[in-house]
C-alpha cells in the first residue's frame, strides 16, 4: 500500500469529522470496536517467524522496545509541561508517547529501505508488552494530574490488543493459504478503521479544537520530531549500523496512536484522545517526508 494513499485518507476523514461532526459524533461507541479489527488485522499479517526473530537477535529488538517505552513518555511528558497543557490533553499526550509501535512505522521502513523484519519484530514486542508499560508509564508521568485506573486500563488493552492479535495468528494458522489472498487488502482495512476514529475525535472535539490546535499542532510534531531523531542518535550510540539505526528512529518516532485514542477516550476524555488523533495524522506525513532521505543512508 502506497503511504500517499494512508495520509489522503487520513486528512479525508478528518475533515469529515470537521465539517459534519454532529453526524460522525454519534459514532462514539464503534471506536473500540474498530481498534479490534486493527489489531485482528495485525495478527493476521504476523508469523511465527516475526517471534523466533526476536530470540535470534533479541538484545537489539529489546533495545528498541526499551527506546519505545522511554523516550517517547518523556518526551511527551516535557512537552505537554513546556507548552502549559491542561491535565487532560497532558494525559493524551503522554498516553500516546506510553503506546507501543503501530503499523504504519513497518510501511516507512519499507519506504525507507530499513530492515523490515527488525521493524516488524519490534513492533510485535512492543504490542505485546504494552499492557503492563503503557498503562504503568500514563499513570506514573500523568498520575498527578489526573486519576489514572491502572488496572482497568490494562485489562482494557489486553482485551483490545492481545486478544485480538492472538486471534488473527491463530486465523492465520487455521485459514493457511487462503489469508495470503486477504492480506494485502489487510492496510487499508487498518487505515479506513483508523480514519474513522480520527473522524470521530474530532468530530466529539470540533468546539475545542480551534482553541488548542496551535499549541497542541507543535508539541504534537515536535514530540514526532524528537522521537525519530533520538532513534536514530542512541541506535548509532548503540553501534548500529545505518540501515538498523534508520528503522529503530522510524520504530521509536511512530506510536499505535489508534489504541491510544481509544484508552484516552475510555478512560479520561475527548480532549485527551485529540494528540492521538493529530499525532496519528503527522507522523504519517512526517515518516513520508523522512522516507527519501533515509533512503540515502
Amino acid at each position: 500500500m502506497n503511504q500517499s494513499f494512508s495520509l489522503v485518507v487520513l486528512l479525508l476523514f478528518s475533515a469529515v469529522g470537521i465539517i459534519w461532526s454532529d453526524s460522525v459524533s454519534r459514532f462514539k461507541e464503534v471506536i473500540v470496536p474498530l481498534l479490534v479489527v486493527i489489531m485482528l488485522s495485525m495478527g493476521l499479517t504476523l508469523t511465527a517467524e516475526d517471534f523466533k526473530r526476536i530470540l535470534k537477535r533479541p538484545h537489539i529488538i529489546l533495545y528498541g522496545a526499551l527506546l519505545q517505552f522511554s523516550v517517547m513518555p518523556m518526551t511527551g511528558f516535557f512537552i505537554a509541561k513546556l507548552f502549559g497543557y491542561n491535565p487532560q490533553l497532558l494525559a493524551g499526550v503522554v498516553l500516546v508517547g506510553s503506546a507501543p509501535g503501530g503499523t504504519a512505522s513497518n510501511l516507512i521502513t519499507y519506504l525507507s529501505g530499513g530492515n523490515l523484519p527488525y521493524s516488524v519484530s519490534m513492533t510485535a514486542l512492543s504490542t505485546l508488552l504494552s499492557p503492563l508499560f503503557t498503562p504503568l508509564w500514563t499513570l506514573l508521568l500523568a498520575g498527578k494530574y489526573v486519576p489514572v485506573p491502572f488496572t482497568a486500563m490494562a485489562l482494557t488493552t489486553l482485551k483490545i490488543v492481545i486478544l485480538p492479535v492472538l486471534s488473527g495468528m491463530t486465523l492465520r494458522v487455521l485459514l493457511g493459504e487462503r489469508v495470503k489472498r486477504l492480506e494485502p487488502l489487510l492496510p487499508y482495512l487498518a487505515v479506513l478503521a483508523i480514519g474513522f476514529i480520527i473522524s470521530v475525535i474530532f468530530a466529539v472535539n470540533k468546539e475545542k479544537l480551534f482553541d488548542t490546535s496551535l499549541s497542541l499542532f507543535i508539541g504534537v510534531n515536535l514530540h514526532i520530531l524528537i522521537g525519530f531523531a533520538l532513534g536514530f542518535l542512541l541506535g548509532k550510540l548503540a553501534r548500529l549500523d545505518n540501515q538498523l539505526a534508520k528503522t529503530l528512529s522510524i520504530e521509536v518516532g511512530m506510536q499505535n496512536s489508534g489504541l491510544s485514542a481509544v484508552l484516552a477516550m475510555k478512560f479520561f476524555s475527548p480532549l485527551s484522545a485529540l494528540p492521538s488523533a493529530l499525532f496519528s495524522l503527522m507522523q504519517n506525513l512526517i515518516g513520508l517526508l523522512l522516507s527519501p532521505l533515509f533512503r540515502k543512508l
